[in-house]
Parts: structure tokens; sequence; C-alpha cells
């Protein structure tokens, strides 16, 4: 008996089948330890280094060299490193080598303490090149590595058409099935042939799919990592290091020590102050001097002798001199004065397009990668607050230059201050000085009456502005400021809250009134009370104001002060008094204010206009008399 036909439909499953038959088998990839990680970072900084190590002479080796001495000012550091050396009668090269490519050319500066400089030279050269062969075989490497992950998934694409195209037969066979079953008798071994070749071509699909899958997971890791490592070493061609070629020559044969001077950008530092005291000894206070320091000029301050100082170093001072003042309707003169961009301006674009891969390098060549991304997050914290405050203490110190005034500052203690923007607090300097107490209130201002120190600068040293930190038995109070305190000068710092001392302040409606007319007069009364909560005398200076109107339209008149007092040249009222022991006294300050209707129109359209606080955080403005005056007619 002569078998079966085969139909049109199992003859394409057999085309389809033998097509299958023909698939290439996924490329290689050599398998990986499971704990083997993919490569890693540091190997393409040393690589960096051996590209610049393997053409060097031995004649061309740097000098041996540490940094001994580095002054901080605002925004850059003056760095000195000393090396010790063997003169001669013949001039002799000393390079001090891998300096941060940034380096203030034209503050160079070099001295020995032997012979004479003959000559100073800086050289600057990138730490890679895209033609040196260590960058080549890298490059190589990685692409070897993408054409086998193309490769993988070149075959992915393969198998997902084949898995198609057995999905087509499927879903026709379906079909076709329905379509026989109406027209004619269905074989069972005519159709077990489809079903036999669809699960089949489907099982062998899947299976390679997976092994081909996992040889991309295994190769991902390794393109991913020499992806990072090429594009590192793409970034060592812009990474400049700078070299400073130092020509010595001796009177005789002889050791010296040869001293390398340059300014940086990436440094900066504020002054912050502690004030601690004891209620042991209520009359004297130890006031200790900070400079908190930051710096990511690429280079760390291992023990070396660092200085701060308030003084601008690119600035020049001159000779104060008086010119014509010309009055009337004379020819104008415009002059302008333009400064040129010095070398640190080169320096500092420099230091900013380079420092934080520079940074990183330095990192990276002795951690793991997650330990350098761990790295990079922090650095760029620690750069974000740096220039807040390099920016901050920029305008500090020249306001302490329009007052003639500059300062300088040793640290007291070594310490190491790492290049990586974190900040290091270093003593200046500390002093024991004597303090009086005394309680200050200002009711219109506060509810809370403060205790102040009340000091002169015994330290033999002025106190730059910025924060102090109060401590009272070791205990921490919270956080203050200074202005500027010259030597001498006396000064008062606020200390703590006079929790003794209870304050009120309120408007006395019954002999306070409004009248609007043509001019709008407010009569106004406010009484304060201070209340002796301890069971103790307590001696207060209490603080209340008479409005000064530098308006023409606004007069102020009718003043009448209770206790009898005179207020200063600025309106100020102060009482001093002793409360006894759960005493309270009353003071009273009453006076008329007269002012034109349009006033509350003009004040309100300058609210409407003045920006709010950028944040929270920000300090409250001041309010002026115009506006507290609409805030009280609120009252009536």
């Amino acid at each position: 008996m002569t078998p079966p036909r085969p139909s049109k439909w199992i003859a394409l499953a057999l085309l389809v089948s033998a097509a299958l038959g023909c698939t290439s088998t996924p490329p290689a990839v050599t398998p990986r330890a499971e704990n083997t990680p993919p490569q890693s970072t540091p190997p393409v900084f040393a690589l960096a280094a051996s590209v610049a190590d393997t053409a060097e002479d031995p004649a061309d080796r740097g000098v041996a060299s540490r940094i001994t001495k580095v002054t901080v000012y605002s925004d850059r550091a003056l760095v000195s490193r000393e090396a010790a050396v063997a003169l001669t009668t013949e001039p002799t090269v000393f390079r001090f080598k891998k300096l941060p490519g940034w380096v203030d050319e034209g503050s160079v500066r070099a001295a020995t303490s032997a012979g004479k400089i003959v000559d100073v030279v800086v050289e600057r050269r990138f730490l890679a090149r895209s033609t040196d062969e260590g960058f080549r075989k890298v490059e190589e490497k990685h692409r070897a590595l993408l054409r086998k992950l193309q490769a993988l998934d070149d075959e992915l694409a393969i198998l997902n058409a084949q898995q198609q195209h057995v999905e087509s037969i499927k879903v026709f066979s379906v079909e076709k099935l329905e379509g026989d079953a109406v027209t004619k008798d269905i074989k069972v071994d005519t159709y077990g042939q489809v079903i036999d070749f669809v699960s089949g071509a489907l099982r062998k699909t899947s299976t390679s799919r997976r092994e081909v899958q996992a040889a991309r997971e295994q190769l991902a890791p390794d393109v991913e990592a020499s992806a990072r490592n090429l594009e590192e070493l793409r970034r060592l061609t812009k990474l400049e290091e700078t070299t400073v070629l130092v020509t010595v020559q001796g009177t005789a044969a002889a050791n010296a020590s040869l001293t390398l001077t340059y300014a940086t950008p990436g440094a900066t530092w504020e002054p912050m102050h502690e004030v601690r005291a004891s209620a042991a000894d209520p009359d004297w206070v130890e006031l200790t001097s900070f400079a908190v320091v930051t710096q990511t000029t690429g280079e760390d301050w291992s023990h070396a002798e660092l200085s701060f100082s308030t003084q601008s170093s690119s600035d020049s001072e001159r000779i104060p001199e008086l010119e014509m003042l010309a009055l009337g309707k004379t020819q104008e003169v415009t002059r302008s004065v333009t400064r040129q961009v010095t070398s640190f301006s080169s320096a500092q674009k420099k230091f900013e397009e380079q420092n934080r891969h520079w940074n990183r390098m330095n990192q990276a060549s002795s951690q793991r990668v997650s330990e350098v991304e761990q790295f990079d997050q922090s650095y760029s914290s620690n750069l974000a607050l740096l220039e807040r405050v390099q920016s901050k203490t920029v305008q500090i110190f020249q306001g302490l230059q329009t007052r003639g005034t500059t300062a300088h500052f040793i640290a007291k203690d070594p310490a190491i201050v790492r290049s990586d923007g974190r900040s290091i607090r270093l003593r200046t300097g500390s002093s024991r000085i004597k303090a009086q107490r005394r309680i200050i209130a200002a009711p219109e201002e506060s509810l809370n009456a403060a205790v102040t120190l009340e000091m002169a600068n015994k330290t033999g040293q002025p106190l730059l502005p910025g924060s102090v930190a109060r401590y009272q038995d070791g205990a921490f109070l919270g956080m203050t400021d200074i202005d500027f305190v010259t030597k001498d000068e006396d000064f008062s710092v606020f200390f703590s809250v006079a929790d003794q001392v209870k304050l009120t302040r309120e408007l006395d409606k019954h002999q306070s009134s409004l009248q609007r007319n043509a001019r709008n007069r407010m009569q106004l009364s406010f009484v304060s009370k201070a209340k002796n909560l301890s069971d103790r005398p307590v001696t207060v200076v209490l603080a209340e104001r008479i409005p000064v109107s530098e308006n023409t339209e606004i007069r102020v008149s009718n003043v009448k002060i209770t206790p009898n007092e005179k207020p200063d040249a600025k309106g100020i009222v102060r009482f001093t008094m002793t409360l006894a022991p759960r005493e309270e006294r009353e003071f009273r300050v009453s006076y008329q204010v007269e002012y034109p209707p349009s006033l509350v129109f003009d004040v309100r359209r300058k609210q409407m206009q003045s920006p709010p606080s950028p944040s929270p955080a920000a300090p409250k403005r001041k309010i002026d008399f115009e506006e507290r005056l609409i805030d009280i007619e609120q009252q009536f």
C-alpha cells in the first residue's frame, strides 16, 4: 500500500526544520571564575604611570621632596616643597615632578640654602596620549569585547526570528486542522509529525537562547569595565601634570636644601571660635580660635607648617594719593582700569577642568571601583561646600581690607589635610580672658532675655568675623556670631538665654488710638514688664525705642517715658535695674505719629514687589518703621 503523500503545510514544516538544523553555534566566551570581578579602574591609572615611566631616562627622575609649609588664602594656597640635594660646581638640573597641572606658573619660586639658582623652568605634559602603545592596547581590547557582544546580540536576533517562524507554523497548523476537520479525515500520524516538529523546534530554540543569554550576561560586566577604563584613559589624555626644573650651581661640592614655592587654586579657610565658661569660675572664659580649612589642590598636606592669611595674594597695595576734585562743567575724563588676566586665572581654569579627575585618579589608584564611586559622591558634595565657603570668605576678607586690616595666623597643632575636600579644624589661638556677664532684654525684638559676655580682646591677635560655639561646663549651648574685633578692643558675645527673667510687651489699647483724616494720627502706648523668677537678685538692662523720623512727611511727638529716661540719638532708651527675687517692674513708652494716608499704599506696594525669602533658613529682613505702622494699624 502506497503511503499517503504529505500535505503542503507538512512540507513547509519539514523545510523550516531543515533550516533550523543549519543554525550556527553561539560564539565562544571565555568563562570567568564565579568570584572573579570584572576588570576594574585601577589598571588604567597604572597604565598612565607606566607610560610616563617607561620613556623616562634615569637621569631625568625627579628629586624626592615633601610639602613643609602651606599658607592658605581665601581662594588659593601657597605651597613650599623641600628636597635634599647634592650640589657641584657645575650647574645641575633638579626636577620636581608629578605636580598638579594647575600650578600657577607665575608664582613659581625657588631658593637654596647653598650655591645659587641659575634657572627655573616650568614644563607641562599630558598623562597619556592616544598614540601610546598602552592606550592602543586598551582600545583594541575594548573593540574585541564589543565584537563578541555584538556576535551574541546577532545570535539572539536569529533565534528570535526562528522562534517567530515556528510560532507562525503553529498558528498555520491550527487553522489547517480546523479546515481539514470539516472536509476530510485527519490522520493522527500526520498531525503528530507537526506536533513533534513544533515542540522540538521551540525546545531547541529556547535552549540556544538560554545559552546565548548566559554568555552575554557573563560578558557584559567585562564590556562595562572595559568601557569605563577606556573612558578614564581618554580623560588622562586631557589631564596634565607639572614638572619644575630648577638649575642650581654650588660654589663647592656640598649638600643643600632646595625649596620650591608655588600657588595653586582649590583651597580656602574660614575662621571659627569657641567660648567655654564654667559655673565654678564665672568671671573667666576660655576663648579659642580655629581655622576651618578645606582643600582640593591635588596634594595632601601631611604635617606641614600651616598658616592662614586674610590678605589677598593677587591684589597689589598702592600708596594713598588724592587727585583733583573738579566741580562744574569740566571736560569729562573717563578712566578705565582693565585688570589683566593673571597667570592665576589660567591656573584656575585648568583647575576647574581637571581637578575632579586628578583627585579621583589619586583615590582610585589604591581602591576598588565601589569605593571610587563612593568617593565621587562625597567629593562632589565637598567641592560644592568648598565653593560656598570660598565665596563667603572672599567677601569677608575683602571687607577687612577696606579697613586696612590684614591678619596672619599659624596652626598650633600638626595635622594631615587631605585633598578630598573634607574640612579640617585647626587651632590658631587660645586664651583665658576676663568676662563680665550681663542680662540684656529688648522685649520689642524678643521675649527672651539674653546673657551676654562682655570682654576685652586680650588674646594677642585679632578675632575675625565668624561663628562662635558656646559651651557651659562642657555642655554645648548653640552657635552665635561675632564681627571683627581688633586687639584690646571691647566686644560682647551672646552666651545663653536668661531663663530667670520673664518678659512681656503689649500695646495698651486703652491709651492708644487711630484717627484717619487728611493726615492720620496714631497715638501709641507700649507696656513692657520684666519679672525675676529666681530666688536671688538679678540686674537687667532693658531696651526700648522711640521712632526717629527721617521722612519729612512723618512726625513723631508727645513722647513720654516711664520711668523717666532720655533716649539717645538713635531713639534707644535703656533701663538698668536690679530686680529682687520674684519682683516685677513695668515700663511704658508712649508717642504720637502723624503721617499721610498714602503712606499705607506705598508700603503695601513695596511689600508686593519685594521678593520672598529664598529659604526658611535665610536671615529675616529688617522691618522699617513704616511697615510697623501698617501692622499696628490692623490692631485698631
